[in-house]
This record gives structure tokens, sequence and C-alpha cells, in this order.
């Protein structure tokens, strides 16, 4: 599967406290949350004997939804005039008199509305300008209160509702046509389920059933003006996703009728508890059959984990097509660092069809007979760095992408236990992280029959009087060598741990240390040292030079790593015995590397393996996939 990364957008948000919900068309409630939806047009009326001012927050006077236009230009969407209209009318439909900022009034209310925008996001991606039509999703959320005319908060909550639909763009044309009709859907629902909630307020009917029998007024506010009610502030949390898709068949074509199933992996990497996360699920029709469009993960604890398999089904097509499938991660709590949306663009045909057209391997979608080989007492670690604190440095278009599949292969089709594969990405990969997996926790798994798998992915830099080359981790800067990491430490802090062998996978952008230029400069060091351990360590370097890798955007991988995920996915299975080793996915991976590379960018990237064929190195025989 090929995937994109979406930008979601987050809102600030008046009421902090309560949790946020994705609406489908449905009615669902939460504790401290709630869902609505009106799809049939019906008119709520409650008409409660009440006076009330509706107050709107500045957010709503503001609010506008955020997208990129068929050109990838960002445009906005004012909604501000229409979201206002439907409060007001809504409101109107539970209270029997509604007074507003812009109107006279000379008594005082018997209550206030107190409402304010939360999330307001589009979800669309428009790959190309062409005369087509693209799946979209609006998301807004609205957090509301009533209070009594002494000042007390009756009832307060957060909803969240989505609008979908298709909007329309042309070849000739940057326009985006009919988000504004999913946008007023979206607020449709979101207002609906404002007046559900506030006309079935035990709360604020029982101050109705009071008026009724004749009891006390409450005493009035002698201001409008809203008072913020002290609410707890939920601490951070970052949220990690994996998603595979796999078919019945296991071939690369789905077929009419073909199961499905999504399986997915969520992960709150802490340090706080990731509230009301929700799986948003939109696929191109017919696509899949049978999966909800939205999905409750729950919340999740600091390290906790969560598994879902969805199953369904592909609906029925005529021919060869292409279809979308995207996952997006939605959260409770504004306090929620989510990951980007993950795409998957995959080929269907009919279920007729005898022959699948001949596809580039998709290797996002783990291979028939994964997890043959058994490796209990392997261990893993698996490092990516992509972006960097320093702005400066330039960013290594895939290698986090590169790091989340990595992990996945090293246990599905390496067979290593999930607790044994350790995955350091982006943030997460500062170097007193990496000094404390291989210097700390890895001495502390391995025994004469460990064999440990190191991969790296990210930005290099080379001495240029020494070549020694070195890791830049996210907190590394641009003039200083006090958070690199050297290769000569990594292979140093293996050599003298006592395990069977290790497999050091490395692809990295290299650029020179600072102080020397370039012309100066000498090859990058990767041949090891006599009595290094060079017996039982092997390196599968994805570029030997000073140089930036290539990125490959049709797999959405590095071009090195994309080979060798492609390789451990069966196709470096040189002489066909059903077992891959390590000499054999390095050569493999290797003449793929320099084909590619010349035939589809015209320059360079030679790969390299240490030790090389020939050399009578037992390392180079170590199993790292089985099928047979």
């Amino acid at each position: 599967m090929i995937v994109q990364v979406i930008d979601s957008a987050r809102a600030s948000f008046l009421f902090r406290a309560a949790s946020w919900v994705v609406a489908g068309l449905g009615v669902v409630t939460l504790t401290s949350c709630a869902l609505f939806s009106n799809p049939d047009g019906e008119t709520i009326g409650y008409f409660l004997p009440l006076t009330v001012q509706l107050r709107s927050d500045p957010s709503i006077a503001g609010a506008q939804l955020t997208y990129q236009d068929a050109c990838g230009q960002r445009q906005s969407l004012p909604i501000s005039a229409g979201l206002q209209e439907m409060l007001r009318r809504k409101t109107g439909r539970v209270f029997e008199k509604v007074l507003t900022g812009e109107t006279g009034f000379s008594s005082v209310p018997d209550g206030y509305v107190d409402a304010a925008l939360g999330l307001a996001h589009v979800d669309l991606a428009i790959p190309r300008k062409a005369n087509k039509s693209y799946p979209a999703t609006v998301t807004l959320g609205l957090g509301f209160a009533y209070r009594a005319a002494d000042g007390m908060v009756l009832y307060s909550k957060k909803i969240q509702s989505i609008g979908r639909g298709e909007v329309d763009v042309t070849h000739a044309s940057c326009e985006v046509k009919g988000l504004d009709t999913i946008a007023q859907e979206a607020m449709g629902y979101v207002t609906d389920g404002m007046a559900k909630q506030l006309g079935t307020s035990s709360k604020i009917i029982d101050i109705v059933e009071s008026r009724k029998a004749g009891g006390p007024k409450a005493a009035p506010l002698q201001s409008a003006v809203a008072v913020p009610v002290p609410v707890p502030v939920d601490e951070p949390a970052t949220v990690i996703f994996r998603a595979i898709v796999r078919n019945e068949h296991r071939k690369q074509v789905l077929h009419t009728d073909e199961a499905v199933a999504i399986e997915i992996e969520v992960k709150n990497e802490g340090p706080g508890t990731a509230r009301a996360i929700g799986l948003s699920v939109t696929a191109t029709p017919p696509l899949i059959e049978r999966i909800p469009s939205v999905v409750s993960v729950g919340d999740l604890q600091a390290g906790e984990v969560k598994h879902l398999t969805l199953d369904g089904k592909v609906g029925t097509v005529k021919g060869a097509v292409q279809a979308e499938l995207t996952l997006i991660l939605r959260a409770g709590s504004p306090s929620v660092q989510l990951p980007p949306a993950k795409k998957f663009l995959v080929a269907m045909k009919p279920g007729s069809a005898t022959e699948a057209v001949a596809l580039s391997l998709d290797v996002d979608h783990l291979p028939k007979g994964t997890g043959l080989l058994k490796q209990p007492k392997a261990v893993g670690i698996v490092i990516g760095v992509g972006r960097f604190r320093e702005s400066s440095i330039a960013r290594v278009k895939y290698a986090a992408r590169d790091a989340e599949v990595m992990a996945t292969y090293l246990k599905s089709i390496g067979g290593i236990p999930s607790e044994r594969v350790r995955a350091l990405v982006d943030a997460h990969a500062l170097k007193s992280d990496l000094v404390e997996v291989l210097e700390e926790w890895l001495p502390k798994q391995v025994d004469p029959t460990t064999v440990v798998y190191v991969s790296v992915t990210g930005r290099g830099v080379v001495e240029a009087t020494t070549g020694a080359v070195s890791i830049m981790l996210f907190d590394s800067t641009a003039m200083s060598n006090a958070r690199l990491y050297s290769l000569r430490r990594l292979q140093a802090s293996l050599t003298k741990l006592p395990i069977q062998r290790a497999i050091v996978v490395l692809d990295l952008s290299l650029g020179w240390a600072p102080g020397k230029e370039a012309a100066d400069g000498i090859a990058p060091l990767w041949e090891q040292q006599e009595g290094s351990g060079k017996e039982k360590i092997m390196w599968m370097v994805g570029n030997r030079k000073v140089q930036e890798v290539h990125s490959y955007d049709p797999g959405q991988h590095g071009l090195f790593i994309y080979q060798v995920l492609k390789g451990l996915g069966g196709a470096a299975d040189l002489d066909k015995n059903g077992t891959i080793l390590a000499g054999e996915l390095c050569a493999y991976t290797k003449g793929q590397v320099l084909k590619v590379a010349q035939e589809q960018y015209g320059n360079a990237q030679e790969p390299l393996c240490l030790p090389g064929p020939g050399q009578g190195a037992s390392v180079r025989l170590q199993p790292v996939a089985r099928f047979k």
C-alpha cells in the first residue's frame, strides 16, 4: 500500500476538560461526551418556557475551515455566518425565547447558553488536477454550557460531528466545489446535537418544573459576561499507530467479494492519558464493505497498546480500477499529539478476472507465510529520524515510515517477540535514548545464542579528516558533534556483547561534519578494524558516499529500505529454497538499488555489504526470513 501523510489540524477550545467523540449517523452518549446527528432532517422541538441569552465565543465569530485546493494551495472556507444562524435557530427550538448579542432586551434572562467552537477540520486529499470527484469529510466540535441566572453551570457538554460527501475538481482550475455543502451537513449535525442535549437535560427540565410549581426564580446575574469554569488540564500524550491491510488471497490485486482485514496497532507513548481515541475510515467505494466509517478505540493510558481488526469485503467492480483507503486517528483532547493519516492505494479487479495485473510489490502489505522463522531470543532495535529539533537541518522524507515498517517486519517476518523490538522514531530518538537502548537495555536481553538486528534510517555526518561516520539524532545540531552517535561506538557496543551475531542496516543521507570543505574530505570509512568482531557483525549500508539517499515515492519509502523490505518479503530468495539469508538479502538489495537509481534518477546510489561475498564470514549465512 502507498501511504500518504496528511496534516491533522487542531484548534484550541474554551471548555478543555471534556472528551470529544467522532459522530457517525446515530446517537451515542459517553461519560462527559456526546454524539448526535439528524440525517433525515427531523425537526427537534422542546420549547421549554425559559428565556435565555445565547452567547458565542470569539472562536465562532471567526470560524473557518482550512484545506488544500487542487493546486496544493492553502484555502479557507468561512463558516461563521452559517454556524451562528444555526446556533440561534436550534437554540430557539429548545427555549421559548432566545436573546442574542445584537438584540436589545429590557428583562434579565432566566439563563445563558454559552457556545464555543472546538475542532474544525477538513479531511481531503487531492493528488492531482483532474476531472474527478474526491471523498471529503468535515469534522466540527462544539462546546456549550447552560448557566442559571445566578451563574451556576447546570449543564455542559462537548460534542463532535462529521459531514461526509464528495468534492469536484477539474483539470483546468484549482477550485474545489462542494465543500460548503459538506460543511453545512456537519454544522447541522453538531447544532442538532446541542439542541437535543439541552432539551433533554434533567437539571434544565427541573428548573421548568420548579417554575410551574411556583418555586423561586434564581437571582439574576449583574453581568452577561460568561464566567469560566475551572477545569483540570490533561497531561500531553503522543499517539502513534500502524496499519496493515491483508486480503484473503494474499495477492497484490483485490477481487470482487474477496475478504479483507485491516489490522491496526495503536499506542500511547505518554506521558498523559489519551482520551476518546477514535479511528476514521474512509474508503472509495466499492473498496471495502461492512467496515464502519468510525471506530472507537477508547482511552489509552501512558504506554498502553490496543489492537483492532476490521473485517470487510471488496465490493463489486466492473473493470480494473484503483481505490483509496484512508485511516485517520482522532482524539477527545487537544493535548493529544496525533500521527499523520495513513493512505493506501490498491488495485482491484472483477471476481471473474483470472490474472492479476503486474504491480510493483507493496511492501506495506505483508506477504503470505510470515512468521515461519521463529527467533525467540533475537532482539530488534530500529531507529528512524526524519526530522530534527533544529529546523535548519534538512528532513529525510521517509525515514520515520521506514523505521515503523521495519519494526513490523522484524516481528512478523523475523519472528522476534514484540517485547524484544524497540523502535526510536523522530522526537523519541534523542542521543540519550539511543545510549539507553544500546548500552543499558540491550546487554540485559542477550546471551550467546542471541542475534541482534539494528536498523538506522535518517541522516549522518562524515569527519573529513578520518572518514568516521556518525548518526544524527533528533537533538543533534548542525554545528556541533556533541549529540552525534558514532558508528565506531555502535560497533564497540555490539562487539563486547556475548551474542551470536548482529545484522546492522544503515540508510543514511551523508554530509560533511562542520569544519572542513567537502573537497578536503576523504571517503566514509566503513571497513571494520581487525579483531573488532568482523566475523559476527554484518553491515548492510544503503549509501557508501557523501550524498543524499534517494526517496522511492511510488513505494512511500527510502529506495534502499524499500528494496530491503521487498527482499524480506520473498524477492531476495535467490536460490528459491524458501529461506532468505543475510548475504542473499544484501546482494539482492544492492543490485536493485543500483539498477533503480540509475534508471529512474540518473544518479548512482551504491550500497555496500560488509563482509562481502567470498570472505568466509558465517554471519552472511544468518537466516532473516523463511517461507517454507
